[in-house]
């Protein structure tokens, strides 16, 4: 049985995804209705990072559906049939999601990897003030996991690129790089994913 964690990293297909979203919702839904708040903003952190995967997962099929030229006219109707809904509803489920935790346990009560997801989703929906205000908060929790170190340094770097301040953004792609390459020897998948975003942001 293909588990949670490999339907979010190592699947890629619309129908994993489906089935990744549909278990997700199912063993989270538990923990939202708990009485417990820390349990609580645990499902909320979970499912909402299960809608950010999902629509990331989404827009690099569609960048694949567009190659090659003379294909991309099917590809993309059908990735409209079938990702764009699916990648539209978690798009727009995932912020009210985040900001559950938020009112429930605010920065202070957050782990530095709910803080992580927090961040990611900010950025998605190019809230970077409330992003940069997560990313100090998270830092300040010395989190132990290089990934989780490297994924912040990342956040951080995208939003100095977008202030234009592209010696700060520099600074932090190489504090992620070196976590990446403590990452590597606990998670190669969680390094992966940290190279990637430095690839984008200054390949």
């Amino acid at each position: 049985m293909t588990s949670i964690y490999d339907l979010s990293w190592s699947e890629t297909s619309f129908l994993a995804k489906l089935k990744f979203f549909c278990k997700s919702r199912k063993q989270e839904k538990e923990k939202m209705q708990s009485n417990d708040q820390q349990v609580r903003a645990g499902g909320y952190s979970a499912l909402s990072s299960t809608y950010y995967s999902i629509v990331g997962t989404a827009f690099t099929q569609l960048k694949a559906a567009l190659r090659p030229k003379l294909l991309a006219p099917v590809k993309v109707v059908a990735w409209c049939l079938t990702w764009l809904p699916l990648a539209a509803y978690c798009y727009w489920r995932m912020l009210p999601l985040s900001n559950r935790i938020v009112d429930l346990i605010g920065y202070d009560g957050m782990s530095a990897d709910q803080c992580d997801v927090r961040q990611s989703i900010l950025r998605c929906q190019v809230e970077y003030d409330e992003a940069k205000k997560c990313l100090r908060a998270a830092l300040a929790k010395n989190p132990k996991k290089a990934h989780t170190r490297g994924m912040l340094h990342v956040g951080l770097a995208e939003i100095y690129q977008y202030e234009g301040n592209r010696q700060s953004a520099r600074t932090e792609v190489h504090a992620a790089l070196t976590e990446a390459a403590e990452a590597e020897k606990q998670d190669p998948r969680q390094a992966a994913r940290i190279y990637k975003h430095c690839a984008d942001l200054f390949g």
